[in-house]
């Protein structure tokens, strides 16, 4: 119990675990469309801005329910969220499954399973936030946040395995069945607690956002985050894509089955690294850390560009460096939101975190598949070197946000 009266877990070690595996099953149906995406695109004779644009449905569906969804975690247990999360989730695949044939109504169907990510992933964290000691909570964020890229990775492999054995309709079967385990598992082993209120006892309307945007400290996080989020996803849901690609170059051609490997192993060390760039952000300082790591992103995607045509092994060394790259600043800037952030306001914080963060996760998977079509198409050397570099941009944002509160010194709150 905290000086407030508030009272955390008496296991927090237990909870954490448990609420990380609820978040890597969750995460099942992740790499659903990313894995199976040149497949259906030319099945469905979509070009690749529109098959990037699916992508961005995930994120568009994210973002839209956001402030309903993270932003009520303020007023409503985080708990019963993550359940609705879970539900739009298994929703959305099962509406993949049976009704996706076209663009709009796989748009439409993968918004769904995005919004079920906006009820599980940071309610999830809210979930750790609500039951943990703030001592105990700065070293878990990381831990949770890391999952992501644990339960994507997964999901690569899984999806995978799909891809060469399967169907995309009992890979999104499997996604919906994932996301209900994980919904059970939440609403069977996670006991009730109340929000926290704010002083005088009034609660903040789950749509007032506005506590993000009085707190400048917070905004440099959410803004950075944006950033790499446009990064991240536009790395993410073109990967699979792009390592085929690659692939492609070597004699014998590398096998999806690998192609599934190598990405799930990717997405894993991503996790790793992010785990690893927030105890650098603990031990150097979090402005300091995180604009360096910006600076050396921005340099692995130019590096990453002009080795797609070497070597193909030491083409995808250097892109999954630049992977890891990407990943160090990921749980350290949510941590930073966290960190800004009073227990009332939290959710409102989280909120604007992931509107933000996800609008750019949204805008990543369309730029590169328009720089494909304008390139000539994702067969083309030149159509790849200019994606990749538009990656980057991401991490040349993140240098420069963070650079500007790493002058400012510790006096902005």
């Amino acid at each position: 119990m905290d000086s407030g009266g508030m009272m955390y877990q008496k296991k927090p070690v237990r909870l954490l675990v448990m609420i990380c595996i609820a978040s890597v099953i969750s995460m099942l149906s992740f790499a659903l469309w990313p894995v199976f995406l040149l497949n259906l695109g030319d099945q469905w004779g979509l070009s690749n801005t529109q098959i990037g644009w699916i992508g961005g449905g995930y994120f568009v569906g994210y973002v839209i329910a956001t402030p309903l969804l993270v932003g009520g975690t303020d007023r409503i247990d985080a708990r019963i969220i993550y359940i609705f999360g879970c539900l739009s989730s298994a929703l959305g695949c099962l509406g993949f499954a049976l009704f996706a044939d076209g663009f709009w109504s796989a748009f439409i169907a993968w918004a769904f399973v995005g919004a079920g990510l906006a009820g599980t992933y940071m309610p999830g964290l809210q979930i750790v936030n609500a039951r943990l000691s703030p001592e105990f909570r700065v070293r878990a964020v990381p831990f949770y946040t890391s999952c992501f890229g644990f339960g994507s990775g997964g999901s690569f492999l899984a999806m995978g395995f799909f891809l060469t054995q399967s169907t995309h309709v009992m890979a999104a079967f499997v996604g919906a069945a994932a996301a209900v385990i994980s919904g059970v598992m939440i609403f069977l082993f996670v006991e009730p607690v109340a929000p926290a209120v704010q002083d005088g006892g009034k609660k903040r309307h789950p749509l007032d956002l506005r506590p993000a945007f009085r707190k400048p400290l917070a905004r440099g996080y959410i803004a950075a985050y944006g950033a790499h989020t446009f990064e991240l996803f536009a790395y993410r849901n073109w990967s699979f894509a792009l390592f085929i690609f690659v692939g492609a170059q070597a004699s014998p051609a590398l096998t999806p089955t690998l192609v599934s490997v190598i990405v799930s192993l990717l997405t894993v060390t991503g996790m790793l690294s992010s785990i690893f760039g927030a105890k650098l952000c603990l031990s150097y300082g979090r402005h300091r850390v995180i604009t360096l790591i910006g600076a050396a992103g921005a340099l692995m995607a130019v590096a990453s560009a002009y080795t797609l045509d070497g070597p193909v092994w030491l083409a995808i060394g250097i892109l999954w460096l630049f992977n890891i790259v990407i990943m160090l600043d990921s749980g350290a800037l949510t941590a930073g939101t966290v960190e800004a952030s009073d227990a009332h306001d939290r959710g409102a914080l989280l909120a604007v975190h992931t509107l933000v963060g996800f609008g750019g996760g949204a805008l990543g998977g369309p730029v590169v598949g328009y720089m494909l079509d304008l390139g000539g198409g994702a067969n083309s050397m030149d159509a790849w070197f200019g994606a990749v570099m538009v990656m980057g941009l991401g991490s040349v944002v993140v240098a420069i946000i963070q650079w500007r509160f790493w002058r400012a010194g510790p006096t902005v709150k």
